[in-house]
């Protein structure tokens, strides 16, 4: 003690004057010891790709979309008698590319796009189902009449199977023209025919006039990808920076650094200090993700300009304008996305840390860990069956277990990137796990405490009731 300090500054005093510069200490030799590994550069060149990926998903749909155009469709006629009274060629090549989405080019103008099927008629059946083994062509259609009411019949060569979506277009098409043909030989002529086939208007509507429509992910896949991307992303976080942290308490208590380092630094300190250096790495990970995501997103317009040339062009409203790229990811998502993801590795980092203190080798991390592990699998799991339709995003177990921290950052995200809920849900499960953080960080303090000085025992449910116990 020196001159000038009283009475009552005794260690308490020397420890609260030395918690900042400790946990700084202890946080600092976290950040710069992770940042040069391997790992973390490989984790985020990886995470990268997926983020721009994500950012970039409507303008990546559409131009896949655009690589299966011109799927080759031979028809083969031969001698059928008599021969149909529709001209096939056409009408399959129409009916194929309406189903498929495609423009439909008509005689003498060309489109702004390549139809995704090029229909032509060939004389040589053998010659055009060798093109389809070769794969030139994806299926020759040989047509004939049926005996008795003389139907036309078909006969399709494929090597897809019969539940592939391009078989089961060809076959939707070959119905439509065997109709064709019946009426006309009925003596229905074609401006009739028009008038039968016109499509009525549908639409599907809520069955409750006060509920949210939400998003369907069977017809907008970007969504879900969204919601199911980011909450991967969340997941992967937690697993690895988690372990991180929980191999680096482990590799210092097994080595007797921890006796050392205790000298200098109280339990508290040292769980602070490892969970805000990896923490930070791991914003830092982020970071670096996000920048070049928000790129792609501001310059969403011209990246579809230069991939799909002028028809997919973002920002011209309309369907046929490329609108539906537009639906990828926000601005609002990836800012919901970065409160979850701090304040959901938060929970889970300490009670990592807390928890592998109770072991005194690297090989009981894993078990030791499991039942976070499996919490955090369980969160990502019904996230994902939710963001699937698989379970109704609605259902009340869902929108419960959105709310729970340990689940919230997985189901909020997702069920915030379908449209069910709302920046008083989002507002609600963040308050929430606020809420939840000090008592977590009071638990995971307390089994650090007693932990880091138990050697020689097993990992059980004995020996973390007895760290929860020890003063």
């Amino acid at each position: 003690m020196t001159a000038g300090q009283g009475a009552g500054d005794g260690p308490r005093s020397g420890y609260a004057a030395r918690t900042m510069p400790n946990i700084t200490t202890v946080a600092r030799r976290e950040f710069m010891s992770r940042a040069r590994t391997r790992t973390f550069r490989i984790t985020t060149i990886l995470l990268v790709i997926a983020g721009v990926g994500l950012a970039l998903a409507p303008i990546l749909f559409q131009w896949l979309e655009g690589e299966s155009r011109g799927d080759r469709v031979e028809v083969f006629l031969g001698d059928i008698n008599p021969p149909p009274n529709v001209d096939v060629v056409t009408a399959l090549s129409q009916i194929l590319n309406a189903n498929a989405g495609s423009p439909i080019p008509l005689p003498g103008q060309g489109g702004d796009s390549a139809p995704k099927f090029d229909v032509s008629s060939t004389d040589d059946l053998d010659a055009a189902r060798r093109h389809v083994v070769d794969g030139s062509s994806i299926a020759v259609l040989a047509l004939g009449r049926s005996p008795g009411a003389g139907d036309l019949k078909y006969d399709l060569y494929s090597k897809d199977s019969a539940l592939s979506r391009k078989v089961q277009l060809i076959r939707q098409a070959a119905i439509s023209i065997t109709i064709q043909d019946r009426l006309t030989r009925a003596g229905v002529s074609p401006i009739d025919q028009a008038r039968l086939f016109t499509p009525p208007e549908f639409s599907l509507l809520p069955a409750d006039p006060n509920a949210k429509p939400g998003l369907n992910p069977a017809e907008d896949p970007t969504a879900f990808l969204v919601g199911f991307g980011l909450s991967i992303a969340i997941f992967m976080a937690i697993i690895l920076y988690g372990q991180w942290i929980a191999y680096s308490v482990a590799e210092e208590k097994n080595s007797r650094v921890m006796e050392i380092v205790l000298a200098a630094a109280t339990p508290f300190q040292l769980l602070a200090g490892k969970v805000v250096g990896v923490g930070a790495l791991a914003i830092l990970q982020y970071v670096i993700v996000a920048i070049p995501m928000i790129l792609a997103i501001v310059f969403q317009g011209q990246i579809s300009s230069l991939i799909l040339g002028g028809a997919g062009a973002l920002g011209g409203g309309g369907a046929e304008g490329g609108g539906a790229a537009s639906a990828g990811i926000q601005f609002t998502t990836i800012v919901a996305f970065g409160v979850l993801f701090v304040l959901g590795f938060a929970t889970y980092a300490c009670l990592y840390a807390g928890a592998a203190s109770l072991v005194s080798r690297q090989e009981e991390i894993n078990q030791i860990v499991a039942p976070l592990t499996f919490v955090s699998v369980a969160g990502y799991l019904v996230a994902t069956y939710a963001g699937t339709g698989l379970i109704p995003i609605d259902s009340p177990v869902v929108i419960v277990l959105s709310f729970v921290p340990l689940f919230s950052p997985y189901l909020m995200l997702t069920r915030l990137s379908l449209g069910t809920a709302g920046p008083v849900d989002f507002a609600i499960a963040v308050l929430l796990l606020l809420i939840a953080i000090p008592a977590v960080l009071w638990l995971a303090a307390r089994l650090y405490r007693s932990g880091v000085l138990m050697y020689g025992q097993s990992p059980s449910a004995r020996t973390l009731w007895r760290a929860l116990r020890a003063d």
